[in-house]
C-alpha cells in the first residue's frame, strides 16, 4: 500500500535526483574518475586517478545490493553497517512508516 500522492512525489524526487547527479558530474566529474574508495570508519568516499585522490566526501549509506541474491536492503535494516552512517536511512524508514509507504518502510 501507498498513499495516492506517492507516485507523483516519487517521480518528482527522481527528477530532482537526476538533476543533482548531473550537477555533481559537471562540477566534480563524478562518474569519470578511474577509482573510488570508501572508508566506513571515517565515513568518507574518495575519488582518484593515477595522480592520487581528487575528491573526498562525507557519506551516509542508503542501502546495499546483492548481485547473488538480486535484491536491495535498506541500510537501516543492515546490522553490519556502522550506525553513524545510517541517520538518513533511518529518517527514510521513519517517513515511510509514518506516511504508509511500504517501499520505504520495509527492509
Amino acid at each position: 500500500m501507498q498513499p495516492d500522492w506517492h507516485p507523483a512525489w516519487r517521480d518528482e524526487a527522481f527528477e530532482e535526483l537526476t538533476a543533482k547527479n548531473a550537477r555533481l558530474e559537471k562540477d566534480f566529474r563524478l562518474g569519470r574518475w578511474s577509482r573510488y574508495d570508501y572508508d566506513l570508519t571515517a565515513g568518507t568516499l574518495s575519488f582518484s586517478d593515477t595522480a592520487g585522490v581528487k575528491i573526498v566526501s562525507e557519506i551516509q549509506i542508503s542501502g546495499s545490493t546483492s548481485a547473488k541474491a538480486g535484491n536491495w536492503l535498506w541500510a537501516s535494516a543492515n546490522s553490519n553497517l556502522p550506525g553513524n552512517l545510517l541517520g538518513d536511512a533511518k529518517l527514510v524508514r521513519a517517513f515511510g512508516e509514518e506516511k504508509g509507504i511500504g517501499d520505504l518502510a520495509q527492509a
